[in-house]
């Protein structure tokens, strides 16, 4: 049996000689991230009420078209299942129907109205030439959520 080649005694470097490692210097960056606030906070939930009324009005002369009308009932379980999904909860149950069409219906708008919480945005001026864009936090879509419902079902 052949012995082990000893250790080496000094230590090796994979770097080459004179390479200099940089550092990064963040002091200068400015001060540190705030949390921002809504500052037209009705003119921002009007505006994202106003953009789920419009994906209702869709939907409504969708269904009309095929012969199943999204009524009052079916609209409160979709703001029902919405209110459930804002709260981390399972909504599928709200959205079952014994009719196919129905449930779909039901369904697809959901997931429409779903969708707006990642595709509308507050916005917040940081100074006077620049505008911050932020997603909407869970409380202000369920803000939303009860003026819209409010809306939907006074215009009928």
């Amino acid at each position: 049996m052949e012995s082990p080649e000893p250790l080496p005694r000094e230590q090796r470097s994979f770097l080459t000689p004179r390479v200099e490692i940089l550092r990064l210097d963040f002091s200068r960056l400015g001060r540190p991230a705030r949390p921002l606030t809504i500052e037209d906070r009705e003119a921002e939930t009007r505006r994202g009420v106003q953009h789920l009324l419009a994906i209702v009005r869709e939907h409504r002369a969708s269904a009309r078209r095929i012969g199943s009308p999204l009524d009052d009932w079916a609209l409160r379980a979709v703001f029902d299942a919405l209110r459930v999904e804002s709260l981390g909860g399972d909504p599928q149950s709200l959205l079952h129907h014994p009719e196919p069409v129905a449930a779909w219906l039901r369904q697809a708008l959901f997931e429409d109205l779903l969708e707006v919480l990642g595709a509308v945005f507050f916005t917040t001026r940081l100074d006077e030439n620049s505008i911050c864009y932020k997603a909407l936090k869970v409380a202000f879509w369920q803000e939303c959520l009860a003026i819209f419902e409010d809306e939907i079902l006074r215009i009928r």
